[in-house]
């Protein structure tokens, strides 16, 4: 497969995924529920075995960024229309 990125390019990335990143020390427990829900959903899309492995580990922060972003918008309330399920 041909890396048609440089090294800058990576660095690059790795640096607007940093931006995305919340909270830069994120509780160590939503950092392993993020981890965990990133490893589940790639290990169900075969496509990430075809990635180079610089840029699938970018992907897969980005990806964890997002789910720690989320678990701290739903603990803040921020998200309408989610609450306590109420049992008819």
């Amino acid at each position: 497969m041909s890396e048609n990125y440089t090294s800058k390019d990576l660095a690059d990335w790795e640096r607007s995924v940093n931006v995305l990143n919340p909270d830069p020390r994120p509780d160590p427990a939503d950092l392993h529920e993020a981890q965990e829900a990133t490893a589940n959903m790639c290990s169900a899309w075969g496509g990430w075995m075809d990635m180079p492995e610089a840029i699938n580990n970018i992907v897969q922060r980005a990806i964890e960024a997002g789910y720690l972003q989320a678990l701290s918008d739903v603990r803040d309330g921020k998200i309408d229309g989610l609450g306590p399920v109420e049992d008819d």
